[in-house]
């Protein structure tokens, strides 16, 4: 849509050319009122209309064009500066559309990793995604957009495509609070895979490793080694991937979980069969 207010330009051009009709209709009038013997008043007048209202109507048309060609000039760099705007909001409109596609597609292949997560080990109570999180030097917490009336209930299982995510720890009838591995307040059964070393985790305090608090027979898995639930507590399923071993000391060793805690987006919320 253009502007609605614009300056033309020909009408200001039309006043000269109105002012030459007039004067030569004018001097028409003149050569046909006078008659033959009048001969010198009219090349008189045709001397006056040579010499001075020609000039006159030069110098006055002059700026009047320069004028005009302004005013056309104007009315085009308006024209385009309005277009350029129109241009630049449905740039900015397709770019949103498109970083909305970006994130769509995001959540999509989330999605669909989640639901190739589920074991057949585990029942499946309810995909919710993150509101918020509580995260302090004493607790690691998030909540999520389900709870009672989604049939979530505490000390379910919390997971993702990566893995064990934490646990339930308290729900309301739209949301649930889930406690994080890597909260120090929480200590989850593990073994691992290769020699199926029996321990006990909790998280550091530094929200990126788990360290053991305990360990059977105070044998210590290798360096590289995975970790899973061990289901002996019987709060956590069976199996869930927690960690891969990431230093070993005399007594204790460090686990980095394989869940990335600073990018959560949807959870799973699972029991046992």
């Amino acid at each position: 849509m253009a502007p609605k207010f614009q300056i033309k330009a020909f009408q200001i051009s039309s006043l000269v050319k109105n002012f030459i009709v007039i004067s030569i209709v004018s001097l028409s009038f003149l050569l046909v009122f006078f008659s033959k013997s009048d001969l010198y008043l009219i090349n008189g007048i045709k001397n006056i209309s040579s010499s001075v209202i020609i000039p006159i109507t030069r110098i006055i048309s002059a700026p009047l064009n320069a004028f005009s060609n302004f005013i056309d000039e104007y009315n085009q760099f308006r024209s385009l500066k309005f277009e350029n705007k129109i241009l630049q909001e449905e740039i900015i409109r397709l770019k949103k559309w498109q970083t909305l596609a970006i994130q769509n597609s995001r959540e999509n292949k989330v999605l669909k990793k989640l639901l190739n997560a589920t074991d057949n080990n585990l029942i499946l109570i309810k995909t919710a995604s993150l509101i918020n999180r509580n995260d302090t030097i004493y607790s690691k917490l998030i909540n999520l957009n389900a709870g009672h009336e989604d049939k979530i209930k505490k000390n379910m299982s919390a997971i993702n495509e990566r893995g064990l995510v934490g646990k339930v720890i308290d729900t309301t009838d739209k949301k649930s609070r889930v406690m994080l591995l890597t909260d120090p307040n929480l200590s989850i059964s593990v073994k691992s895979i290769s020699d199926g070393i029996f321990s006990l985790l909790t998280g550091n305090g530094d929200g990126k490793y788990l360290v053991s608090s305990f360990v059977k027979e105070n044998k210590m898995p290798r360096l590289g080694d995975i970790v899973v639930t061990s289901g002996t507590a019987q709060i956590f399923p069976v199996d869930l991937l927690v960690g891969k071993v990431a230093k070993v000391e005399k007594n204790r060793f460090f686990v980095l979980p394989f869940v990335d805690f600073e990018n959560l987006d949807y959870l799973q919320i699972v029991t046992s069969k």
